[in-house]
């Protein structure tokens, strides 16, 4: 069961009606002014290797991608570039880059070889004004279909480096989701963009609600084998291996991990009760603590960052809202007062908003929505055609991804978190449930 460059054009939700609300929220960490960024196509140093001209268009089209949905550039059409091809720093002539109509801050330029032993990439980042390098960078793959890999490394290089270290990037990061592929549902993982999607249980059953432990080591899911009538809480090493955490009875739903690491909070149900509560336990399933402790339906649970609190989704009230309770179980507090049928809460990274999605009375679907945790102030983040839900901030927490049914079926999407520059990453199979990865390296 489960229920910063660009500034947010937000509608605040008021008793069921949408008015304009001024433009206040935006992604952060936000810079003073916007960044100009050209991202030329990197040049194959030779065309005699078989595979060189194909791994330099997907190494350009990924760089650009990756660039463009960073939520930090401004970046110019390509169109508008100097026709002159850039291989290496003594190809660059900087007074062209800095008149209209490109007139960008930072170039992106650089040279590729598909080699018998792989890949080479020659990379580089320059300072369009001083002329000055920012960034050089020499990769080398064994294989070519890594060659993906090589340009978010770079992409995310790029961020870093031009964010002051304030973001690390995306495109490295992964997203976890549950796909439904003939008689099974399993787990899978994908690269943020939907690329090299690849299975992580194969166990024939039906597996929910992946989330990544805070090392990406891991995923908590729940699943039922087939045959079975009871839900088991699995926690899997990406590496091999996994552990059944023990549950009293035969529910168990949307497990989350701290912050920390060393605990889990899930929706479950003790002997006896008819209703599930919010329960936190060590992640060998051991001194479990009840936080929630009430007749109604209390699920779909995510710790804040601190993994001080938990905001959870209970009718208790009449109808699912968003609530919030200290690690505790003191301290409760209703979020979200506008009736309708909330589900899914997700905290951001630094803890100010959580993402959630709600159902509007009188309304079929449900969109994304976002509540400032301290002001109590909503935004709409999705509109139109079909629902949205299961929304998942990015590490970053300049995106979001979610589960729509905008295309039909259920697809995964990513978007900024101001809900512009939306992309469909899946489009096989009933594929929902996403969770946004941690990091994997250091910058």
């Amino acid at each position: 069961m489960k229920f910063p460059i660009v500034s947010l054009t937000a509608l605040i939700l008021s008793f069921g009606l949408l008015t304009a609300q001024s433009p206040d929220v935006v992604i952060y960490p936000k810079p003073r002014e916007a960044t100009r960024l050209a991202a030329t196509n990197f040049v194959a140093r030779s065309v005699s290797m078989p595979h060189t001209e194909t791994a330099a268009k997907v190494f350009n089209d990924v760089l650009w991608a990756d660039l463009k949905f960073s939520a930090f550039f401004e970046m110019p059409s390509k169109s508008f570039y100097p026709l002159k091809l850039l291989r290496s720093p003594p190809d660059v002539d900087f007074d062209p880059w800095q008149v209209a109509p490109v007139d960008v801050d930072f170039l992106v330029f650089g040279n590729l070889q598909a080699e018998t032993a792989g890949v080479v990439v020659e990379a580089y980042l320059y300072d369009v004004k001083t002329k000055g390098q920012v960034l050089g960078k020499r990769y080398s793959v064994g294989d070519s279909t890594l060659v993906r890999k090589i340009a978010h490394q770079f992409a995310d290089q790029i961020v870093y480096q031009l964010s002051a270290g304030s973001s690390r990037g995306i495109a490295s990061t992964q997203i976890a989701f549950s796909s439904l592929k003939g008689d099974s549902k399993e787990v899978y993982i994908a690269d943020y963009d939907g690329s090299n999607s690849r299975t992580v249980t194969a166990n024939g059953g039906i597996n929910k609600f992946p989330g990544w432990s805070p090392d990406n080591a891991e995923l908590a899911f729940i699943t039922i084998l087939s045959g079975k009538s009871r839900w088991e809480l699995w926690i899997q090493n990406l590496q091999g291996g996994r552990r059944v955490l023990p549950m009293p009875t035969s529910y168990v739903s949307s497990p989350s991990f701290s912050s920390d690491g060393k605990q889990i909070v899930f929706s479950g149900r003790d002997k006896g009760s008819s209703n599930p509560d919010i329960f936190a336990a060590d992640t060998a399933g051991e001194n479990r603590t009840n936080l929630s402790s009430h007749r109604a339906i209390d699920t779909s649970p995510t710790w804040s960052p601190t993994s001080r609190q938990v905001a959870f989704i209970s009718d208790r009230s009449g109808t699912p809202q968003v609530w919030v309770v200290d690690s505790d179980g003191s301290n409760l507090q209703r979020l979200v007062t506008e009736g309708g049928h909330c589900d899914s809460p997700d905290w951001s990274p630094d803890g100010r908003l959580i993402a959630y999605s709600w159902q509007a009375p009188k309304r079929w679907d449900h969109d994304v929505y976002v509540v400032e945790v301290a002001s109590k102030k909503i935004f709409q983040l999705t509109s139109g055609r079909g629902s949205k839900e299961n929304p998942h901030w990015s590490p970053d927490g300049r995106h979001i991804t979610f589960q729509g049914t905008r295309t039909g079926t259920k697809q995964i999407f990513i978007m900024n978190a101001d809900g512009e520059n939306l992309k469909q990453i899946t489009a096989y199979g009933i594929n929902e449930g996403p969770a946004w990865s941690g990091y994997f390296d250091q910058p």
